[in-house]
Parts: structure tokens; C-alpha cells; sequence
């Protein structure tokens, strides 16, 4: 709408939606770490160009729907009360991965955080262009469907056929080795179904959310020191030697902000032998962030050779989640099928018995043979 006076300029006024959500996509149309790439872009345009944050992401917030509108709504609330954007990152769990918001921070610390913006979005392009598609969630949406109608089936089979088949037999006071095998049937049968629904379901909630892995992990006692964190780690240890900032400073910042207590605890090690003297490759190499080839390698180089290199030794250590599903579908999926084929047959095997029962005493009775 354009409102104008006569001898005045005519000025744009906006006019007010009276229904925001119909500029929205009511189906999520990206993965997550699509919408978080989103979101790092943004953070990077408001630090590079000094733009206010807050009506950013409350803007970006309107084009999601669902969780991960909720989570920049939340984000925008905590910037819109003041909260530094750090630190509302990092009280925004699933904004961005842990990870990403460690490397952030870091590059605060370190006042690098625009060189730190550029190596992220440089490094989630090039996931983002080179990821396969994702095989272990069709794979568990097959299973949980496959679980429910057997779990349904099997509930209909236990509630309705079985008892009559049993009521029949008493009838007829057959209570042989097939009246004994539909007994058992009748107690233990739906749990194959039952176990494969609740763990299927379980796995996709999971794979929903890194929160909850992650909270898990730690409840169980799980380790995070895995390659993965050694890679993202080796990734932030790169950008800070390629612009001059001591191994020291940053182990520091890393093992009070990382999430692990384990990992932690190993950072703090290395910061302690780098005090009392030691180089900082030794000090990795001696917590087990670097092997000792690795250490070779990294002798006597520049800092940007370091960096390039660290970078390449984390690329080397993350594998596809892809291929190490790909290796435990090898082993389930033959897995499902058999103990799903076993309670079939075992179901079969029983309502023959018991039928071969009952149809032979009404053939005796009936002098049909």
C-alpha cells in the first residue's frame, strides 16, 4: 500500500499480516543441519556487517516450522533479554552443534571470531555438498512400521484366536503338546514385536535428536572421546596456530568449555605440560589427540603448513556415518528378519498342531474316516 499527500512524496507503508503463518512452509522442506548452515550464515552477516542480531534470527525463525522454530524463537528471546549471543548459543541446545558453538567461542576468546566464521561456513559447504543421503533413517522408519503391524497382528492373534483355540481344545479336553505350544504362544509371542517397536522407536527419537544422544551418553557413561571429537578438536587447534594464538591459551579455553569431562580433563593435561615446558605438539601427541607419526609430521612447519595439516588429519579421522551404518544394517537387518521368521514359524507351528488336534477328534467323532 502506498500512501500519498499532495505535495508530499509519496512514502511506502507496510501493511500488517494478519496471518504470519501463511508465509511459512508448514512441512519441513531441509534436514537440520541445512537450517543450522542457515543460521551460522546469519551469525556471520551480523558479525561482518555490525547488523543487529536479534530481528535476524526472529526473521529466520518465520521460515521453519516446527522444533527448530521453537529453537530460534528461544535464541531470540535470550538475545532480545540481553544475553550475549554466545552465551545464548550455548543455552540453545541443537541452534547449532556443540561443536560449532565451542569453535565460536574459542574464536571470541581468541579475537579470531571472524576468521573462525569463515573457516565453519567454508568446512559446512563442503559437508553439506558432499553428503550422501542418509540410509539409517529409512531404515528405521522401515523397521518401526514393520514392528507396528506385526505388534498389531500379533495383538489380535493373542486377544482373539489363541483364547478361542484354547477354549475349543478344553472343550474337547485336548491338552496335548499343541494345547502346551499355543499357552506358550499366548505368553511370549508379542514380545519380538514389542522389543523391535520399543527399541526402533527409541533409535528414531535418537537420530531426531542430538540433545537427548548426548544426555544419554552421559547418563550411560559413554565416552565422547571418539574420533569425531578428536577431529572437531584438531579443527580448532588449526585455526588458532594459522593466526598466531598460543597452543596454551586455547587448550585453556577448550577444557573449560567443552562439554566432556573426559575431555577436559586430557586438555588440562597438555595446558599443564605446555606451563611446565613442553611444546605444544608434544603435549598433544602425550594426551592422544596426535599419534606419533602425526607429531612427525607436524615438526618444524610453519604455522599455516600446521594448520593445513591438522585439518587434514581430522578429515582423515571423521568417517561417513553412512558407511558405519551401512556396517551395522549388515548385521540387524538379517538379525530382525530372523527373530521376526522364528515367531512366525514358532505361531505356525502351534495353530497346525492344535488344529491337526481338534480336526481329528471332529473326524473321529463324525466317523469321517
Amino acid at each position: 500500500m502506498i500512501r500519498s499527500n499532495k505535495g508530499q512524496r509519496a512514502e511506502p507503508t507496510q501493511r500488517p499480516a494478519r496471518f504470519p503463518w501463511l508465509s511459512t512452509t508448514l512441512i519441513p522442506g531441509s534436514r537440520l543441519n541445512e537450517q543450522q548452515a542457515s543460521l551460522l550464515a546469519v551469525l556471520h552477516a551480523s558479525a561482518r556487517d555490525s547488523v543487529p542480531l536479534q530481528p535476524l534470527i526472529r526473521a529466520l525463525s518465520s521460515e521453519y516450522p516446527g522444533r527448530y522454530s521453537a529453537t530460534l524463537f528461544k535464541l531470540s528471546s535470550l538475545l532480545n533479554q540481553g544475553v550475549p549471543w554466545i552465551e545464548a548459543l550455548e543455552q540453545t541446545p541443537d541452534a547449532l552443534p556443540s561443536d560449532t558453538v565451542l569453535a565460536l567461542r574459542l574464536g571470541l576468546q581468541g579475537g579470531i571470531v571472524l576468521p573462525t566464521f569463515e573457516q565453519l561456513r567454508h568446512e559446512n559447504a563442503v559437508a553439506l555438498l558432499e553428503q550422501e543421503p542418509s540410509l539409517l533413517k529409512p531404515a528405521l522408519v522401515y523397521w518401526f512400521a514393520v514392528s507396528l503391524v506385526m505388534f498389531y497382528l500379533l495383538g489380535l492373534f493373542n486377544l482373539f484366536i489363541v483364547p478361542t483355540l484354547l477354549r475349543m481344545m478344553e472343550e474337547f479336553d485336548l491338552r496335548g503338546a499343541g494345547y502346551n505350544k499355543l499357552k506358550l504362544v499366548l505368553s511370549y509371542a508379542i514380545f519380538p514385536a514389542l522389543i523391535s517397536l520399543g527399541l526402533t522407536a527409541l533409535a528414531l527419537v535418537l537420530n531426531w535428536s542430538e540433545t537427548l544422544r548426548n544426555w544419554i551418553g552421559r547418563l550411560l557413561g559413554r565416552p565422547a572421546n571418539s574420533e569425531q571429537t578428536r577431529g572437531a578438536l584438531l579443527r580448532m587447534l588449526a585455526n588458532s596456530i594459522e593466526f598466531g594464538r598460543p597452543i596454551g591459551g586455547t587448550l585453556s579455553t577448550l577444557a573449560k568449555f567443552h562439554r566432556d569431562a573426559s575431555v577436559r580433563k586430557d586438555l588440562l593435561v597438555a595446558r599443564n605440560e605446555i606451563e611446565q615446558g613442553s611444546d605444544g605438539i608434544g603435549a598433544l601427541e602425550s594426551v592422544g589427540l596426535l599419534t606419533p607419526k602425526e607429531k612427525e609430521a607436524l615438526v618444524d612447519q610453519s604455522a599455516k603448513n600446521q594448520a593445513w595439516v591438522l585439518r587434514s588429519f581430522a578429515d582423515a579421522r571423521i568417517s561417513p556415518k553412512q558407511y558405519r551404518w551401512a556396517k551395522w544394517q549388515s548385521l540387524l537387518h538379517p538379525l530382525f528378519i530372523a527373530v521376526f521368521g522364528i515367531t512366525v514359524l514358532g505361531i505356525t507351528s502351534a495353530v497346525l498342531e492344535s488344529l491337526y488336534g481338534l480336526i481329528s477328534v471332529l473326524a473321529t467323532d463324525t466317523n469321517w474316516r
